[in-house]
């Protein structure tokens, strides 16, 4: 079939032989969207874009720098941590120290102004207290009681000490006459260019030769007969005291307490007189010495008062004692050696020192205390030895050591019969390098 000059091929020949595309007829056709289509939200679709666009150009996500802040965060945080672990360590020590007990029986000397290392050095010390007490007057009795005070005697001849014995007399400007009833010595005079400038002293008690009132004199100056046609007599004079004036005579009938209201009052005012010397004693003796209740040498005084008729007797009694006491270390050590065979000298103490008894071998109550050069007392009782730790020579020692060099530490110390440590934090095998946070507990068994 022919149209307009070409040939028509029978549509039949189309369908069974279709003719293949030639490389030059290929070519890319686009694919045919609908024309309908549904419009996307703006704002989603610059999202999408972003997106899209994110993934395209890092399609492998870099280290972010916010990581490796945390990091380091942390690391400085553990550093911290570990720094303030080892800042607040701490190592606690519980010791026991060595203890042995002895019984002690043995004499002891201890010598004044000794400079002998090792030697025991003669301490003491003066304490004054006095007392008072009233007691009802329930018995008539004849009263003879001497007037009472204190004064004080003065050195305005030399500058040597002067002894004045027992029963001196001192005597008023109208003649009464009063004693003392101790042996004392009045120091000397301090004397410049010739000149007195400042008279030796010594404050007495003084009681009337007589009972009776009129020697209730109150303030008073005094000589002292025995000197009269020495030179010594004029330079050597006394003063009744205002603290004390003389007072308390009386002579006549009253109403008196019984004998056993009296002596109960008296023994009262004693004993509180003694606890209360003690106490001060105590408080006054330097830190590294020791007393004990028998070295002390107590005089009980009776200080009488105006007596008043229709009125209770007030009962007075003044205290002086003198404390002896001794360096701590070398009575230890002293002890130490007489009570223990086998004793090396190393530092200990003992527990109940102040326990054992304690007696003069010598009587000490009717001498002047000035012009003892030595004592000799004895010590009995069972002694408590206690081995002495220098706790900061031991922290010293242990600081920045390894936990494992504590045993080897430890038993070089002659005074320790055992020992623990243990750690803060528990985990640490070294002792902190401050020995200030090294902590040392004294345990007893």
């Amino acid at each position: 079939m022919m149209i307009d000059g070409i040939k028509q091929k029978p549509i039949s020949d189309i369908k069974r032989k279709p003719t293949p595309l030639r490389a030059e007829e290929f070519r890319f056709v686009p694919e045919i969207k609908p024309t309908h289509r549904i419009e996307e939200n703006p704002f989603l679709k610059t999202e999408r874009r972003e997106k899209t666009h994110l993934i395209e150009e890092n399609p492998r996500q870099p280290f972010r720098p916010k990581l490796l802040l945390l990091v380091a965060g942390i690391l400085v945080l553990l550093a911290l941590g570990f720094l303030a672990i080892d800042h607040f360590s701490s190592a606690t020590i519980s010791i026991v120290p060595v203890t042995q007990s002895a019984h002690l029986d043995s004499d002891f000397t201890a010598t004044k102004g000794t400079t002998v290392s090792g030697d025991l050095a003669l301490q003491f010390m003066s304490l004054s207290e006095e007392g008072t007490k009233e007691v009802k007057g329930t018995v008539e009795q004849n009263i003879q009681k001497k007037a009472s005070g204190k004064a004080t005697i003065y050195n305005f001849y030399s500058e040597a000490s002067q002894r004045l014995i027992k029963n001196t007399r001192l005597e008023s400007p109208d003649h009464k006459i009063f004693r003392i009833n101790d042996s004392v010595v009045v120091p000397g005079a301090k004397i410049v260019g010739g000149k007195v400038t400042q008279p030796g002293s010594v404050v007495v008690s003084i009681y009337a030769d007589a009972p009776g009132k009129e020697y209730n004199i109150g303030l008073s100056d005094f000589v002292i007969p025995g000197f009269k046609g020495d030179p010594k007599y004029l330079k050597f004079t006394a003063r009744s005291n205002v603290e004390a004036p003389l007072s308390g005579g009386f002579s006549g009938t009253m109403e008196v307490p019984s004998p056993e209201d009296t002596l109960k009052a008296k023994n009262d005012i004693k004993e509180e007189l003694k606890k209360t010397i003690l106490e001060k004693a105590s408080a006054q003796i330097p830190k590294d010495f020791s007393f004990f209740p028998g070295s002390v040498v107590l005089k009980f005084e009776e200080k009488p008062e105006e007596l008043v008729v229709g009125e209770n007797e007030k009962i007075i009694i003044s205290a002086t004692a003198s404390v002896f006491f001794f360096d701590t270390a070398v009575l230890t050590k002293k002890i130490a050696e007489n009570a223990l065979p086998k004793y090396t000298g190393s530092t200990l103490s003992i527990s109940n020192l102040k326990n054992l008894s304690f007696t003069f071998v010598d009587k000490v109550d009717d001498v002047v205390l000035a012009d003892l050069a030595k004592v000799r007392f004895h010590i009995t009782g069972d002694a408590i030895f206690v081995g002495e730790i220098n706790t900061e020579e031991l922290s010293a020692n242990l600081a920045g050591k390894d936990k494992t060099d504590f045993t080897k530490i430890i038993s070089k110390q002659n005074s320790i019969e055992r020992a623990n440590v243990s750690m803060f934090p528990p985990w640490k095998n070294s002792f902190p390098v401050d020995s200030g946070k090294i902590y040392v507990k004294l345990v007893s068994e």
